[in-house]
């Protein structure tokens, strides 16, 4: 692209035909899900003027100049009025599909569009995968029909083909790749029996008390004995800066030892300014968090458990208030596949984060935390090969994976360690505003403001997590479902939680 096809110009100048480059806004603060596209009408002018953007870069080789074009005819006073500017890209025509026809978790090569009254409204672009989260809104909305440009028909033809056996293995409930009970088992064997090590702690030139794995494809391999010195070779070096995808693990037979050792090290590390020190420390806060949180999945009526954990979210809070970069550090996803504690993590930091947005006071926000961090405990009441299933459930399995709601309720009811405050994010996290959620089917003003931000949270994680049969959205992408599924979310907490990410966005890379 040569750079003299780039202008900055007022949006009131702007045109039908014009490609916009770039947006002087922060992607997550705009209500386009695109920094760069073709404007093809004027209510996406309209939009950027409410959005409150007042300028933006387009590119005049791939659309008109508005500069060039003049001022905006205006009627005569006698006579009739001057034709107008054609519009230079004829209307879309697009082709019907079936919902069915689309597979969970296959990347799509098409862009989809929902029928609205008016016209058709860009859901899914190219390139993104079909989640089950689309797939869930879709059919609680009973909508069974997508649109797909007619432009992109040759696309379509070729996703059905490359599907045709994977569209076989999905009526089976299996995730292509994942066609031999061996692969299953071995899935199920490191999800279940081993723990992810968050890369900052594989420092070249120190020693772990515990034994050190890596996971390739599901197969697990000894590559650092116990009190070993860690070398110098990337699998460490290249680990620890973020580079890698596989996952360092550690046996859950070592995790007294491991959690030993985090302490130790969270005593060591005194609170300091400097970035290196500053991303160490809420590495192990989150690290010693993570295993705390297990310990509480797996028996969610301890107090002593509780205590720990409330713990836990109080050094987080801590972290996150002495430094807002270690808001970012928090949720960044550190292991490379789902696991229910992680999970609640990352749903109990972005609550403190939305919290804090919201301007709710610290007591409230401890409760809400808390609440969040134990949102999923009745998970371990249900079957391991459930939960990690790498396929579709069935309706009978779907019916009993909804139940850890409510098992999980019951279970903390008995813990004394837990306030009342505390069991609104449990409760009501997958409940909806339009009243479609379970397991109360309740809506409005009935969710309590913890269920209704532990449900943005909870989704937003869920759909930028990545698994081993399943491509994760990058944030702007989950940010725009979300903003796309509006009526089953506080609106207002929606946006504050959009405008919280976009601003961490920036914070984190030097905007």
């Amino acid at each position: 692209m040569e750079t003299f096809a780039l202008k900055k110009v007022k949006v009131e100048q702007l045109r039908v035909g014009a490609y916009v480059e770039k947006i002087d806004h922060s992607w997550l603060a705009t209500p386009f899900l695109m920094n760069k596209f073709k404007l093809t009408s004027d209510s996406q002018i309209e939009k950027m003027k409410k959005a409150g953007i007042t300028e933006v870069t387009i590119n005049t080789e791939k659309g008109l100049d508005p500069l060039e074009m003049g001022p905006c005819p205006l009627p005569m006073k006698n006579g009739p009025s001057p034709s107008p500017i054609p519009n230079p890209q004829s209307p879309i025509e697009f082709t019907a599909l079936p919902v069915e026809k689309l597979l969970v978790n296959t990347t799509l090569p098409f862009d989809v569009h929902i029928k609205k009254e008016g016209g058709y409204d860009l859901y899914l672009r190219e390139g993104l995968p079909f989640h089950s989260e689309v797939q869930r809104y879709l059919e609680s909305h009973n909508l069974k029909t997508v649109y797909i440009p007619s432009g992109q028909r040759g696309a379509l033809a070729s996703y059905e083909k490359e599907t045709e056996k994977a569209k076989e293995l999905y009526g089976e409930g299996i995730a292509p790749g994942f066609e031999s009970a061996e692969k299953v088992a071995r899935y199920n064997e490191y999800i279940n029996h081993y723990v992810p090590m968050d890369g900052h702690m594989v420092t070249p030139g120190t020693k772990l008390p515990v034994n050190l794995y890596v996971e390739r494809d599901t197969v697990v391999t000894l590559i650092l004995a116990r009190d070993s010195v860690i070398p110098e070779t990337a699998v460490f070096c290249e680990r620890s800066n973020g580079k890698l995808k596989e996952n360092l693990l550690i046996h859950a037979f070592e995790l007294e030892a491991y959690k030993k050792h985090i302490k130790d090290m969270l005593q060591k590390n005194t609170r300091s300014d400097k970035e290196g020190a500053l991303v160490l420390r809420t590495a192990l806060i989150k690290e010693n968090t993570k295993l705390i949180t297990k310990e509480l999945m797996n028996n969610p009526r301890s107090g002593a458990a509780m205590r720990e954990a409330k713990d836990s979210v109080s050094l987080m809070m801590d972290s996150i208030l002495e430094a807002q970069p270690s808001f970012y550090s928090l949720t960044r996803i550190t292991s490379h596949d789902y696991y229910t504690y992680t999970h609640s993590i990352n749903v109990s930091t972005l609550a403190i984060g939305l919290g804090m947005s919201m301007g709710m006071k610290q007591s409230e926000i401890f409760h809400l935390a808390v609440g969040a961090l134990a949102h999923d405990v009745g998970k371990s009441q249900i079957p391991a090969q459930l939960i990690n299933k790498p396929g579709k459930l069935t309706e009978e399995e779907f019916k009993s994976v909804k139940r850890h709601v409510t098992l999980g309720y019951e279970a903390l009811l008995q813990n004394e360690e837990v306030s009342k405050q505390a069991l609104f994010p449990l409760l009501q996290h997958h409940e909806k505003m339009n009243g479609k959620g379970y397991p109360h089917n309740i809506g409005g003003d009935k969710i309590h403001p913890f269920g209704r931000i532990t449900a943005i949270v909870d989704v937003y994680d869920a759909l930028t997590t990545e698994r081993a049969y399943k491509k994760a959205f990058k944030p702007f992408e989950a940010a725009n479902i979300l903003s796309k599924h509006a009526d089953e979310y506080d609106r207002e907490i929606l946006k504050k939680f959009i405008l919280m990410l976009g601003k961490q966005n920036m914070q984190a890379h030097g905007g």
